[in-house]
């Protein structure tokens, strides 16, 4: 009986355990070489060696690595391990033409979006149970689930929807997925994915998540401005840059400091950043930049312009109105390389993050973007924040209403 209290109390320190490799990797790839570490005599070598190569990014063999915890917990309360044989994974597939572009990304990130897909675990053991013991009629059940799916969807709560759908499609107890790209029904440079949905009790079901890709440009786009099948951002495949559109979901949450203490409590997330304050047009506000790596698998840098009333009480800002959205351009480098450049562009939130084999210290890399101000008031208001944030990082320069800023 202590001995499986004892096992039970592991469990989350061998998730951690199991956690760290993956998170800090062990790929030996041509920009991360585990073998140039035997030439390291000091802590010095080291941090100039990261400095000039980075280090390696959050990879496919790392993500599935971090299921082993489950086959462990698995092993612990029923005496056994999960089965790593094809029937333990849900029988997905990707066509030809999402299996070039995943065959792509994979080649110049190592993060192999065709792997995880069709690597998914096979969740339907509760469905099944419920389906073949308990007799309920699956079909039943998603038909109602899915009339609810239906009014969230007519009343423009497309998140809900989606959730409604999932907990519809789950105990409906999926058999199989087939996913693959179609004509686009809106533009003939474009294809957009399609699922087909095979249920237990023999049902197909046809669905379109929202996801185009233009076979020209190789960009990514959503049904709306809302981004790529709603998640509030697209991506350039050919560049490995995704970016905030801006009628992104994120934008009705504003920003408060929570949000940047709740990233840095995290793993998933190392970054620097400034916060610009100040006061225009009677208002209060600000012009928060970041620059580092985000999601262990790229390195990025962001722009956000917010506000609120003037005399406001604690931490929270609005995320600007389309009236106040500025033309902006963004560029990031480490060091002298350029890692991408996106712009210009209205926005409120500029963006980007480059999905990469390495990722490196935020104080490795160089964020300049510039804004263009609608007026000489603001202009000055917002060189004046930069110059009284003090620590020096963080340089301008003017050129008419344009301010062109390095950090």
């Amino acid at each position: 009986m202590y001995q499986k209290i004892v096992f039970i109390m592991l469990i989350p320190l061998l998730f951690f355990y199991t956690l760290m490799p993956a998170a800090f990797g062990a790929r030996n790839d041509e920009c991360f070489k585990l073998s140039d570490l035997k030439d390291l005599h000091s802590l010095s070598d080291y941090v100039n060696y990261i400095q000039e190569r980075g280090a390696p990014s959050f990879d496919t063999d790392a993500f599935l690595r971090i299921l082993a915890p489950g086959d462990i917990a698995r092993k612990i309360l029923h005496g056994q391990v999960l089965d790593r044989e094809e029937e333990a994974y849900l029988d997905a597939s990707l066509d030809e033409t999402l299996s070039s572009y995943c065959t792509y990304i994979a080649e110049n990130t190592g993060f192999d979006l065709e792997r995880l897909i069709t690597h998914l675990p096979n969740l339907n053991g509760p469905a099944e149970f419920g389906a073949k013991v308990l007799h309920v009629n699956t079909t039943e059940l998603r038909e109602k689930i899915f009339e609810l799916r239906n009014e969230a969807d007519d009343e423009g709560d497309t998140f809900k929807a989606n959730m409604l759908y999932l907990i519809g499609a789950y105990f409906s107890v999926i058999e199989k997925a087939e996913i693959r790209a179609v004509p686009s029904y809106r533009d003939p440079d474009e294809v957009m994915v399609e699922v087909t949905v095979t249920y237990y009790d023999g049902t197909k079901e046809v669905m379109y998540p929202g996801l185009f890709i233009n076979t020209v440009t190789g960009e990514a786009t959503g049904y709306t401005d809302t981004g790529m099948i709603n998640l509030g951002f697209n991506c350039q495949i050919p560049e490995l840059v995704v970016y905030a559109t801006v009628g992104a979901w994120q934008r009705s949450l504003g920003f408060m400091l929570l949000y940047d203490i709740l990233a840095n409590s995290s793993p998933l997330f190392n970054y620097n950043t400034r916060r610009l304050k100040f006061d225009y047009n009677g208002k209060e506000w600000m012009i928060q930049i970041w620059k580092g790596n985000y999601a262990l698998i790229t390195n990025g840098a962001e722009v956000g312009v917010y506000n609120r009333e003037s005399g406001s009480k604690g931490t929270y800002y609005n995320c600007a109105s389309d009236d106040e959205l500025m033309n902006m351009t963004l560029q990031l480098y480490h060091h002298d390389d350029q890692l991408f450049s996106i712009g210009p562009m209205k926005h409120w939130w500029m963006n980007g993050f480059k999905i990469t084999k390495t990722i490196y210290q935020p104080k490795d890399l160089t964020m300049k973007f510039s804004i263009d101000m609608p007026d000489e008031e603001m202009l000055n208001a917002f060189a004046g924040a930069i110059d009284k944030e003090g620590t020096g990082d963080v340089t301008y320069v003017i050129d008419g209403l344009t301010i062109y800023v390095t950090f």
